[in-house]
């Protein structure tokens, strides 16, 4: 009985590793859709569909039908948005097939979005004559279309060190402090300075040039491709943050454990701390970290 005993208890570990497996990637997609929003409020229509496209990626392969149908809708008002008729259509067909299968209140609606697609190209392009299928339960016609599986995850190819660090440094350089202890990094040996200033920091109860310090000397390791170590400023940073309620410190520390997260293949931990930074940014009514954070997070899922 023991050995069935033990085979139970594994299998029982098992479901939830893959419940917490699941819960993963499914906050990881909740942030796509996060990031997308904001990207479309700045404008960045192209940036926005790829995010939403990464979300419908991983909603379709955790078989989340609705969530899937209910982002390719989103897609579609997108790509109206941009004038994009074709793109828009195209999208919402997806969709629409999806909530058939799920017999959704949002098929409805989508199924109108299609038709005023059709009447548009129609419009617009007479000739255009499209293979047509039946749409169950009724006697209107759609073009065939096949659903997309998504593109791949964030993690599955190696990111550009140099490009990340540069955008780490355009975030740094919104803090205050940064503009004194920037030129620290001029020196031969920048990080023996900085252990002085952020000592003389210390002394005096300067927590917010203190934690400056750390995201620097976090962004300069991290450079150095000491990925582990960086992390250990960057948590530091934000202990120190914390202390003072600084939430434009916070957020950045929290972007900045995101993206070390990520570089070291850790890309859950990573979704985590960047969807923390992104709650916190879109409180602030801050255009220009807001800007910069996304730059960063383009560079990390481009």
């Amino acid at each position: 009985m023991g050995i069935f005993d033990a085979k139970k208890d594994k299998v029982a570990s098992l479901k939830v590793l893959l419940e917490q497996l699941w819960e993963y990637q499914e906050a990881e997609a909740n942030l796509m859709v996060e990031i997308a929003t904001l990207q479309y409020e700045m404008g960045d229509t192209d940036d926005a569909i790829a995010f939403l496209e990464k979300a419908v990626g991983i909603y379709h392969e955790l078989g989340f039908t609705e969530e899937e149908a209910t982002i390719l809708d989103l897609i579609g008002d997108v790509y109206i948005s941009t004038e994009n008729v074709q793109k828009a259509l195209d999208t919402y067909q997806k969709s629409f097939k999806l909530c058939s299968s799920l017999d959704i209140p949002l098929a409805e609606e989508v199924l109108n979005k299609i038709k005023e697609c059709e009447i548009e190209l129609e419009a617009t392009k007479p000739k255009n004559v499209n293979k047509t299928a039946t749409v169950e339960g009724g006697s209107d016609s759609i073009p065939k279309s096949e659903v997309s599986t998504g593109s791949q995850a964030p993690g599955d190819e190696s990111i550009d060190y140099v490009k990340i660090g540069k955008r780490l440094d355009d975030i740094i350089g919104l803090l205050d402090e940064s503009a004194v202890y920037s030129t620290y990094q001029e020196f031969e040996n920048p990080m023996a300075h900085m252990r002085d200033a952020i000592q003389m920091a210390s002394s005096i109860g300067d927590l917010k040039g203190e934690a400056a310090l750390l995201l620097i000397m976090g962004d300069i390791t991290l450079k150095e491709e000491k990925t582990k170590k960086s992390l250990e400023f960057f948590q530091k940073s934000l202990k120190s943050f914390q202390k003072i309620d600084d939430k434009k410190g916070e957020s950045i520390s929290y972007l900045m454990m995101g993206t070390a997260y990520f570089l070291l293949g850790e890309t859950d931990e990573g979704s985590n701390y960047l969807r923390i930074s992104m709650d916190i940014i879109k409180h602030l009514n801050d255009p220009a970290i807001e800007k910069a954070a996304l730059a960063l997070l383009n560079s990390i899922y481009d």
